[in-house]
């Protein structure tokens, strides 16, 4: 579980940073006086059950902040006056409000989970109350790790309540109750309302948008976990291949052989050599390719039969996998399969914790996929491609702000090329059938975007540039009416800016000039 570990400890860092704006006057606030009386406030459903006031240095509860296996709780450091509530939801959602001391323009940042949630992001809380938001997260009302998903399984029967907590309830009731705790707190309402998430957080913000379009005014969504009931049962297919075809895992090393000979292959097809390929959907690799890097003819039909994606018995294909530029370790390993499906399988399709994944084979692979969809699809799917109301509505009920420059959600999407967990063609997939249900890029370009990052692993990593300022132009966008043509993604490493490149607007590539530095935003064009 260490590997796993490890890559996470990435993943919950991938939620961008908050905007920085620049804002009216302050809002006075008596931090001590308003704390207190937050504990009398009355919400429908919910109870405040602790309320503390915060200044310096923080250590998040123990039991909320094991967000890993083994993890332990880390010291917040350098945080601003704000006041702490902790709410309880009925029946068992937990959530953190941190309201700063002294504010401008009332912004609520709401903070996204990652895998089967289970915890507080605290230090994600952090950066946002440090960058001038109000912040939000929940738990989605249970405990645990982001692998653990045997929360919907207990004394022997699905637990519907806690699937429907997880999969929408909790992050709408606890906007609702946030945004009365920010009332009663400030005595003025909020101005605007913000979404920040990845992965399963991005999954929770389609849905806000699908389900709850007045929630929230802008959604910044990565790498979203939509298509749930299908990419989860893909995650588990290479290991069902490899088991069927070679009876056993291709091993870490020769897949790693592979993908550096596929880069090296690539490289330079789009006219700059930095181990990053533009487009990986497009390559065409060879099996002469394939055996130079090590594999023999059973290896490279597999590998082969893995990047195909899921199909059924006939062949027939159900789900995308993977780029052939992803790492395949967490998918492939001779651990055994990711945890996350393997939990899915156990607890939400068989209901049976002694469920072992190797009896599946292709019949019985075929057989869980289309169960996954009957089953889930219609509560944890998050497809749903009419966001009519939320283009339209947006999140601010508050419409007499003169700086309210237009009504409306907005909404920007991106997916790194390089992820090893979900399949970037899930997120083109969602994104081309809203054009379709929606009339088209002029009636989606004006609420929604969709970006590619080349060479960016799941959330954040890779060799691409990972830090992303599409949080930034978000606020950009909702506050001021700035539509975004670009984002600007940036490797930094050991606190250096080491490669920069801006992300075109989907369907359109970034394409090197051919001259200047392919550090500079300027020396590329989108097509």
């Amino acid at each position: 579980m260490m590997k796993y570990s490890l890559f996470f400890l990435l993943v919950l860092s991938c939620l961008s940073a908050s905007a920085h704006a620049t804002p009216p006057s302050p809002i006075p606030v008596d931090t001590v006086e308003n704390c207190e009386k937050l504990s009398k406030l009355q919400l429908d459903n919910a109870k405040i059950v602790n309320i503390e006031l915060i200044e310096g240095n923080f250590t998040p509860p123990s039991k909320l902040a094991d967000t890993l296996p083994g993890a332990k709780a880390k010291e917040i450091v350098d945080l601003p006056p704000i006041c702490r509530v902790q709410l309880t939801i009925e029946p068992a959602i937990n959530v953190e409000v941190w309201l700063p001391r002294k504010r401008s323009i009332l912004r609520l940042q709401s903070i996204g989970g990652s895998g089967y949630a289970g915890f507080i992001p605290f230090d994600k809380l952090a950066i946002a109350v440090k960058n001038g938001y109000i912040a939000a997260a929940t738990d989605t009302g249970h405990e645990g790790d982001l692998f653990d998903g045997k929360f919907v399984f207990k004394d022997g029967k699905f637990q519907i309540d806690s699937l429907t907590d997880f999969a929408h309830r909790s992050v709408h009731e606890m906007t609702i109750k946030t945004k009365q705790i920010i009332q009663s707190f400030y005595h003025v309402p909020l101005s605007y309302s913000y979404w920040n998430g990845c992965s399963t957080g991005g999954r929770q913000g389609l849905m806000e948008a699908q389900r709850y379009p007045a929630d929230y005014d802008g959604i910044y969504i990565a790498a979203p976990a939509i298509y749930w009931d299908k990419f989860i049962p893909a995650e588990i297919w290479p290991q069902v291949v490899m088991q069927e075809e070679l009876g056993r895992p291709i091993e870490s090393d020769k897949l790693n052989k592979v993908r550096k000979a596929i880069i090296e292959f690539a490289d330079e097809k789009d006219g700059i050599k930095d181990g990053i390929i533009n487009d990986p959907t497009t390559l065409e690799i060879s099996d002469e390719l394939l055996n130079q890097a090590g594999l023999n003819k059973d290896e490279i039909r597999t590998l082969r039969k893995i990047w195909q994606g899921p199909t059924d018995q006939n062949g027939k294909p159900l789900w995308f996998s993977i780029e052939p530029t992803a790492p395949l370790d967490l998918l492939t390993s001779n651990e055994g399969p990711f945890p996350l499906p393997v939990d899915y399988l156990k607890y939400w399709i068989k209901q049976d914790p002694n469920f072992d994944w190797k009896s599946l084979g292709y019949k019985g692979f075929d057989e869980y996929f289309n169960q996954s969809v009957k089953m889930f699809a219609p509560i944890m799917g998050t497809d749903n491609t009419d966001l009519s109301r939320f283009k339209e509505k947006g999140g601010t009920d508050n419409t007499d702000l003169s700086w309210f420059k237009e009504k409306g959600g907005k909404m920007i999407i991106w997916h790194g090329l390089d992820d090893r967990l979900i399949a970037p063609k899930g997120s083109i997939q969602y994104y081309n059938d809203v054009l379709k249900t929606m009339g088209g890029s002029e009636n989606v370009n004006n609420f929604a975007k969709l970006y590619l990052a080349p060479g960016v692993d799941h959330c954040s990593g890779g060799d691409g540039p990972d830090k992303i300022d599409g949080f930034e132009s978000l606020v950009e966008w909702v506050e001021n009416g700035r539509e975004p043509t670009t984002l600007i993604a940036k490797k930094i490493e050991n606190g250096q800016v080491t490669m920069q490149r801006p992300l075109c607007q989907y369907p359109q590539q970034t394409i090197y000039t051919g001259n200047g530095d392919t550090n500079n935003p300027e020396n590329f064009e989108c097509k």
